[in-house]
């Protein structure tokens, strides 16, 4: 039915476009954008039928080989990745001491690498760069995605998302970050095609590339002895490893390949779409819509989806000068880049189960979700510590407080949808913002608490609307759909002048609690005659509202998990059909994990927006949205106590300032120590912190023989207490 719908629609639209050569001509410009979405989606398709990996950092890769490629022209250098320097805290410990200006500089590693001549040429700088690509794609096999290779989904989706982040910092440090225009590969002579018709001479070489390298692909994948093996390795594993295939090498040689296309692509597209680190590597929302539409398997279908979806972009900002087009509404440029959220969206339902399964030998675990313990006790120590820091310490720290405070409170969001349901939400951040904006713009006026609670029922409904492609798909799929509902709220939403004003910035008024402003910038205000200990902002009494939120939600899902609906949470996330078989409704538990979850991501939102006084795209845009993914995850995404360590260790939180002031850490180093921190524990802690922390008070217990008050453990009980094992496993 949906191959006849659409060749129908098809038909109809040739028909339409060969009466139109203006149409035409305007759609060929997108076949430069098109041809690098193609290009980054035929990369995750290669990366999944090698791996069973979905790859979200191939947008970044791309943009990063762009980068190195237009170095080597410019000033014939390679770039050397930032490692990780031994002697970085030696300097900073000896330099602790010292002015800025009597520093001891010790050795650090080089940043580049510079090649005899001042600029190279096309071609050696083209194979260098190819040979780089290829060898980028190779460590990221070997020392990421091999040791995950039996992991469950979400340690995957994360661990690719740490490389995003991590790709991207490497660009901000390496390159500066900013938007460049490399010199010109193709030649932009415009050519005449059936007549009237005219296009330029390079989108045509682009989108001929990418068809080109559809048909090799498909060559290799069906009549070659490697393209043969790879096909049967995602079939069943174990049979290709018997008739002697080795599904590693297959993995990796997929791996190198997928890294190579998307960096030619990043270096040969860079001119036309400019070397932007931010726009680029969120092109992965649109190429994951392509293969989606190709089922992860199909090149052609995948290469004609994303070249469809550039020309359809192009094709909306042109008709958005129309007097019909609802411009003042509906920014063209937002529009544009929600097609692929809408392409997504109905390639999920109409392919149902979009990803297609993968024979592997065994499967990970999730993170463990423990039973709240010593709740009390934690709780009082937490609040007396955070208490102290706050009205003793300086305004840096009050300032580094209440980071960690509003972070924790996004971070429990995803503590209730990831860690109990196993939903994987990309969108966290921009439901937040949702109800920051929501309170600029209607409810700024309701007096507290009415006011923040009416703003994160309007997040609620967000995250309800996000739910009900959860319904239909999980995993990886709802990672996608995620993602591109975080492009489109920030497209559609955070950057509509109508709704956010020429500016992107809308106010927040300060909470005003029995006529008292405690806004973070009323440093006059005294309770009970306390103030902080200088007159800086942020106002300490503000710091004490966030942790009285963080304390109040903590104990909220401290209690769902405690409560009947938390075990009904656990058993979607361990398996949907044996719940549905057990009598519970997994469709109405997704929908209150969701609207719980976005109620809780709202009050972090609305308290962000009293943080700075106005809410804006920058905070709560896609890209955040990954971070906060990333430090929840870190922190331990599947306990409380996880939301809290994640809050300390958030950008410009209590850890990263005490790094900054003791070990003199540069702020622009804490995206790529985070996405390394988010590679290394889903690689080998996936309880996170919080788990490595609670692992270690059970050493110590086991130590001294004492439960401190809890009974010991049943001889037919496991060491996590979930499942009965034998007695001759124990």
């Amino acid at each position: 039915m949906w191959l006849v719908i659409g060749a129908v629609a098809a038909v109809l639209i040739v028909l339409r476009l060969a009466t139109d050569t203006v149409l035409i001509s305007q759609m060929a410009l997108g076949l430069g954008t098109g041809s690098l979405i193609a290009g980054i989606a035929l990369g995750v398709v290669l990366t999944y039928r090698g791996s069973g990996v979905v790859d979200f950092s191939k947008g970044a890769v791309a943009i990063f080989i762009g980068y190195v490629f237009h170095e080597l022209r410019t000033r014939g250098r390679i770039v050397v990745p930032p490692l990780p320097n031994p002697l970085a805290l030696i300097e900073g410990v000896v330099n602790s001491s010292r002015d800025k200006a009597d520093w001891i500089d010790l050795l650090d590693w080089p940043t580049f690498i510079d090649l005899p001549g001042e600029q190279q040429r096309f071609v050696s700088a083209l194979v260098i760069s190819i040979v780089y690509a290829a060898v980028v794609g190779l460590l990221l096999h070997f020392l990421v995605f091999r040791p995950l290779r039996f992991a469950p989904p979400l340690a995957k989706v994360v661990a690719s998302v740490g490389l995003f982040i991590v790709f991207q910092a490497i660009i901000q440090l390496r390159f500066g970050g900013g938007t460049q225009l490399p010199q010109r590969i193709l030649d932009d002579k415009p050519r005449n095609l059936f007549g009237d018709v005219i296009i330029p001479q390079s989108q045509l070489f682009l989108a001929a590339l990418v068809i080109v390298l559809a048909v090799l692909l498909y060559a290799l994948f069906r009549f070659t002895r490697f393209g043969l093996a790879t096909r049967a390795a995602a079939e069943n594993e174990k049979g290709a490893i018997v008739l002697g295939f080795s599904p590693d090498f297959l993995a990796g040689a997929n791996w190198v390949l997928a890294t190579v296309i998307v960096g030619v692509f990043g270096i040969i597209v860079s001119p036309i779409t400019t070397l932007d680190p931010i726009s680029v590597p969120l092109l992965i929302v649109p190429a994951l819509g392509a293969a989606l539409l190709g089922g992860f398997t199909s090149f052609g279908v995948t290469v004609a989806a994303g070249l469809g979806i550039g020309m359809l972009q192009v094709l909306t900002v042109y008709y958005s000068a129309k007097n019909w087009f609802p411009v003042e509404s509906l920014p063209a440029a937002g529009v544009a880049k929600s097609l692929p959220f809408i392409v997504i969206v109905i390639a999920m339902f109409a392919r149902g189960k979009s990803l297609p399964e993968r024979g592997t030998i065994g499967g990970g675990r999730l993170p463990f979700a423990p039973t709240p313990r010593h709740v009390l006790t934690l709780a009082v120590f937490g609040v007396a510590v955070t208490l102290l820091g706050l009205f003793r310490l300086g305004f840096d720290w009050r300032q580094a407080i209440i980071n960690s405070l509003v972070f924790a409170v996004i971070a429990l969001s995803l503590v209730v949808l990831t860690g109990f349901v196993g939903q994987i939400s990309l969108a966290q951040g921009a439901i937040a913002g949702t109800a920051g904006f929501a309170l600029s713009k209607y409810f700024s006026d309701w007096p507290f608490p009415l006011g923040p609670i009416a703003a994160a029922l309007i997040a609620s409904l967000f995250g309800l609307a996000i739910a009900v492609p959860a319904l239909r798909v999980r995993g990886v799929n709802l990672a996608v759909v995620t993602l591109a509902a975080a492009v489109a709220i920030e497209e559609l939403v955070f950057k509509n002048p109508k709704l956010a004003g020429s500016t992107g910035a809308l106010a927040v008024p300060p909470p005003e609690i029995g006529g008292k402003d405690f806004g973070p910038n009323n440093t006059r205000l005294r309770l009970f005659g306390i103030k902080a200990t200088d007159d800086i902002p942020p106002n300490v009494w503000f710091g004490v509202l966030c942790l009285v939120f963080v304390v109040v939600l903590a104990l909220v899902v401290v209690n769902v998990r405690r409560s009947g609906t938390g075990r009904r949470f656990l058993t979607v996330r361990g398996n949907e059909r044996a719940s549905a078989a057990a009598g519970v409704g997994v469709p109405a538990t997704k929908m209150v994990a969701f609207a719980l979850s976005a109620f809780i991501a709202g009050l972090g939102g609305v308290l962000s927006g009293y943080r700075f006084g106005s809410v804006t795209p920058l905070y709560f845009g896609a890209l955040n949205s990954l971070l906060f993914l990333a430090f929840a995850y870190l922190g331990g995404i599947s306990s409380v106590l996880g939301a809290i360590l994640a809050g300390s260790l958030a950008p410009n939180g209590v850890t990263f300032t005490a790094l900054e002031k003791w070990v003199h850490l540069a702020p622009e180093y804490i995206p790529l120590i985070g996405g390394v921190g988010l590679i290394f524990n889903a690689i080998n802690n996936p309880e996170g912190l919080a788990g490595a922390f609670s692992l270690a008070a059970r050493k110590v217990e086991h130590l001294f023989g004492r439960r401190w008050g809890e009974p010991p453990p049943s001889p037919n009980e496991s060491e996590s207490g979930s499942l009965p094992v034998s007695a001759g496993g124990r």
